[in-house]
């Protein structure tokens, strides 16, 4: 925990208070804590400073995801506390995902189909699903190659507990110089 730490203070400039980790050994209590039946991709939450993940060891059996992937998901569920102490907020949920996918070194994979939904950005203000993942990655990471990690900081950590999302594309428009809507973001798809 100690390198995950490390690295994402690294990132963030920030050093967030550590979470408490609770490993859970059945899908029946992921379920119990998000308050819902959950999908087999469905590994793991922060919620309330605390992370609640499905144990290493019934990682297999309680979900559709290998053992080894326990790592990277571990790491993307401590991103979601960076960000929520540092935004005061969850939101915009792509953002907060796609940041959380792309910090916890998952592979980007873009088919032919996810490059239909990429448009679908705008539908993730406070929306999760599976192509939340996917669709949040692929914005982050491409703003933050082209136009650096220092301004994608500046934009959330200009972010609190009042976010909606006009004031997203308020704040989005001042630090990128262009708007936060589906024909701007268009441009960018090849």
């Amino acid at each position: 925990m100690k390198q995950i730490n490390t690295e994402l203070s690294y990132f963030f400039k920030f050093e967030a208070c550590e979470p408490l980790l609770f490993l859970l050994d059945n899908r029946k209590d992921l379920d119990l804590i998000w308050g819902r039946g959950t999908e087999k991709w469905f590994v793991g939450a922060f919620k309330n400073n605390c992370i609640y993940i499905l144990n290493p060891n019934v990682y297999e059996r309680e979900s559709s995801h290998k053992q080894s992937d326990f790592w990277v998901n571990l790491k993307h569920e401590y991103c979601h506390a960076y960000y929520t102490q540092i935004t005061k907020t969850h939101y915009p949920v792509w953002l907060n995902e796609g940041l959380a996918s792309y910090l916890s070194g998952k592979k980007l994979v873009i088919t032919d189909s996810d490059k239909e939904k990429l448009l679908n950005l705008f539908n993730y203000f406070d929306k999760v699903d599976k192509d939340v993942y996917t669709v949040g990655q692929f914005w982050v990471e491409y703003l933050i190659n082209k136009y650096g990690q220092n301004k994608f900081l500046k934009l959330i950590k200009s972010f609190d507990a009042n976010l909606n999302s006009r004031l997203f594309s308020q704040k989005f428009y001042q630090i990128y110089g262009f708007k936060f809507t589906k024909k701007e973001f268009a441009k960018f798809i090849n």
